[in-house]
């Protein structure tokens, strides 16, 4: 969130008189929709650019602290993720992908021209879903409109789309432009249909109509009568993103206004990101008419809000932060007065002047210390250092074994489930035990007496009373040992050729020879 001028200091006014008030009036504890909540890490990753690598290191911190989700602000005033094909086609004209780039690349160096990156690529954000998706943590991506969006707009006027912009917002678009509308419509459905299949939930933004000049906002937008566009347009995303198999997400200050339902209903699928009760003058519905609506809501209270850059002070600052984990709870919705179920609870890191330096170990603390004041929500992953070392003690020869004994590994190892959370650890210490106890039941195979028993036939074949002495024969048949194993292969190879050394080594008995008296001729009678 943003404010400016006047407002900003309004709201600092506000929201120093509200952390008075919150020692003597500790916000009232909100009944949890069901007993599984979500827990969302929020990163503008819009305003201030942050690169794969970045946003890489929250989500290992987000798994290994016990959050469900990470919600990545990829449009918030500058837009900076560019597809592939980021072609635009509206009204019979398309727009091709390289000058939209070339568009929004230039929009997002009139915002603030990051020296860390202008926008990632689609390849970037690909291995950012991959390794989210391996670590069991959910990407809500947010493209915020139709507030939020300096560098589109600025986009949109090189492309040559007239007036894009509200009355002089450099970061709304103008409802009543059919063009910059449509352009806008086209623009997000590219990226609702990138993250299809890849994420459960897109959250729009739609907070903040033109705050940036006097003329904006939603009170102003309902005496003109052109909320009704908003009501209007807020539906179509909506339903851009349910036919996309996506849940709708938006955040709360223009959502009914003022409790007014004579613009139009918005659509019940609408996930509300509950960040503000609002001000003075910001007079925002409250959560309980939300739900009365029919609407769900996502527990986003900015009293956990830090922005880079604000170490001290009061609004905004890690100090607030650190200080709302104490005095709020999980459950603790700005402006409830009554029990109002939620889906689950956000903590966000804003970069309202997105030339604050990051600071990723403050970042990561904060994560951490989030994740113990409301540890029971925040549901830590299992440990799987046992399992992991029972994996690495399996033999790698497992060929050595028997079939049985290999099957019964195997199935030990196929057992382990990934993803365990914390309360599961017993289940998870279950899996090494397991392996380890089939690792010590291995059975090596019987070496092969293949060659020792060809050798024991050809032993038998021989007719003993051909030769003179057969006791080496005999020594190395008497030698075989049949209980060696696989691992003592040598051993038995040794046996069978012992045996046939003592067969080549036999030596036949002599050839008894005639006797020559017995073979004299007898004379002739005369």
């Amino acid at each position: 969130m943003k404010k400016h001028g006047f407002r900003f200091w309004l709201l600092a006014i506000v929201g120093l008189l509200g952390m008075v008030l919150s020692l003597s009036q500790p916000p009232k504890q909100v009944a949890a929709a069901d007993n599984t909540l979500k827990s969302v890490f929020s990163i503008d990753a819009g305003r201030k650019y942050f690169s794969a690598d970045q946003l890489k290191t929250i989500i290992d911190r987000a798994h290994t602290d016990g959050y469900t989700d990470v919600q990545v602000l990829l449009g918030n005033d500058a837009l900076r993720l560019l597809l592939d094909d980021m072609s635009v086609t509206i009204n019979g004209k398309t727009y091709g992908s390289d000058v939209v780039k070339q568009a929004i690349q230039a929009g997002n160096k009139a915002y603030y021209d990051d020296p860390n990156g202008n926008a990632l690529t689609q390849a970037d954000m690909d291995a950012v879903l991959k390794y989210a998706a391996a670590r069991d943590i959910n990407i809500i991506p947010v493209i915020n409109s139709p507030g939020h969006m300096d560098a589109i707009l600025t986009a949109m006027a090189q492309l040559g789309i007239k007036n894009p912009a509200f009355n002089g917002s450099k970061r709304t678009v103008d409802l009543n432009n059919d063009t910059a509308i449509a352009f806008t419509k086209a623009l997000l459905q590219k990226y609702v249909m990138y993250f299809k299949g890849h994420a459960t939930t897109f959250n729009f933004g739609s907070d903040e109509y033109a705050n940036d000049v006097d003329t904006g906002g939603w009170a102003k937008l309902q005496q003109s009568g052109t909320y009704k566009k908003f009501v209007a347009y807020v539906n179509d995303l909506a339903a851009m993103a349910k036919n996309a198999g996506l849940k709708p997400m938006v955040f709360n200050d223009g959502i009914y206004y003022d409790n007014n339902t004579s613009f139009g209903t918005f659509d019940k699928d609408l996930i509300v990101s509950y960040w503000t009760a609002g001000w003075g003058g910001y007079d925002v519905a409250k959560p309980e008419f939300l739900t009365d609506k029919g609407l769900k809501i996502m527990n986003t209270n900015d009293g956990w809000y830090w922005v880079l850059g604000r170490v001290d002070g009061d609004l905004y600052s890690y100090k607030t932060a650190l200080a709302s984990l104490a005095s709020k709870k999980f459950t603790d919705v700005p402006g409830a007065s009554s029990a109002v179920p939620i889906i689950g609870s956000v903590q966000a890191v804003w970069a309202d002047d997105p030339s604050a330096q990051l600071d990723m170990p403050a970042l990561l603390k904060l994560m951490d210390q989030f994740s113990t004041a409301y540890a029971p929500y925040l549901v830590r992953p299992a440990d799987y250092s046992k399992v992991d070392a029972a994996i690495a003690a399996v033999p790698r020869q497992l060929n050595q074994y028997t079939e049985a004994s290999v099957a019964k590994l195997d199935a030990a190892l196929n057992a382990v489930v990934r993803g365990k959370k914390a309360t599961d650890q017993a289940l998870v210490d279950g899996y090494a035990q397991t392996i380890t106890v089939a690792i010590k039941a291995l059975q090596l195979r019987p070496a092969d007496y293949t060659k020792v028993d060809a050798a024991i036939a050809a032993a038998k074949k021989l007719d003993r009373s051909h030769y003179q002495d057969l006791s080496a024969v005999d020594a190395a048949l008497a030698a075989v040992n049949r209980n060696l194993n696989i691992t003592q292969q040598a051993q038995v190879d040794t046996m069978a050729a012992k045996i046939t050394a003592a067969i080549a080594a036999l030596v036949l008995k002599p050839v008894p020879q005639p006797d020559p008296r017995q073979q004299q001729v007898p004379t002739k009678p005369l």
